[in-house]
């Protein structure tokens, strides 16, 4: 974890971020997550986000019904999508875009995992639509997950980020960095959850 925290603090830096030598070491607890409850959350997520921007939510639930994934919904979710409105709550589901396009390259679906940069305006043509009702089983293939290594550096990465966010609004600093606040917090959010270091509907804007 040293090696991978020094590597970090000289990237943060690079992308305009404060560092933080004494900043704890992430906690790692060695229980992963697998490979199908991965897949599991990138289907729960994408209906979501779906619904979030407009995609009729019977739809999206009928989809995850037919794949099998309705009940890898998160207690959030499953409340969110049996409702007609929830105030406040597309926008939430609309920033964790970006947890999904963390899920997303963590599968290999795609390879930029950027942390200048928002994900792809064209991100949705990635993955299965649900207005054919594209199976899963047949977009993902043979994908498998990335690296122990990998997993545990981004996440690493996107704790400093988070830190540094924080350290400056606490402090009445504008913000750093090139991207919004939003897309640190929601990449860091699935990385965790992808190293079994948190709960999915676990509210990390003001940690």
């Amino acid at each position: 974890m040293k090696e991978i925290r020094d590597q970090n603090l000289i990237e943060a830096h690079r992308l305009g971020y404060s560092i933080n030598d004494a900043l704890p070491l992430l906690e790692i607890s060695g229980k992963e997550q697998a490979l199908e409850d991965v897949i599991a959350r990138l289907a729960s997520l994408h209906s979501i986000i779906a619904s979030s921007y407009g995609f009729p939510k019977e739809k999206a639930k009928n989809w995850l019904i037919i794949e099998g994934y309705f009940s890898s919904l998160s207690e959030r979710e499953r409340k969110y999508i049996d409702s007609e409105s929830v105030p406040n709550q597309d926008s939430l589901f609309q920033w964790q875009v970006e947890a999904l396009w963390v899920l997303a390259w963590a599968l290999g679906i795609h390879d930029n995992l950027d942390f200048s940069d928002s994900c792809q305006d064209d991100f949705v043509k990635m993955l299965p639509d649900l207005e054919v009702k594209s199976h899963i089983s047949s977009f993902l293939g043979d994908m498998k997950l990335r690296s122990s290594w990998d997993l545990i550096r981004y996440a690493d990465l996107a704790y400093c980020l988070h830190w540094a966010v924080r350290d400056c609004e606490l402090n009445g600093r504008p913000p750093p960095g090139d991207i919004p606040t939003r897309v640190v917090v929601e990449r860091r959010r699935a990385l965790e959850w992808l190293i079994g270091e948190g709960e999915w509907d676990e509210d990390l804007f003001d940690t």
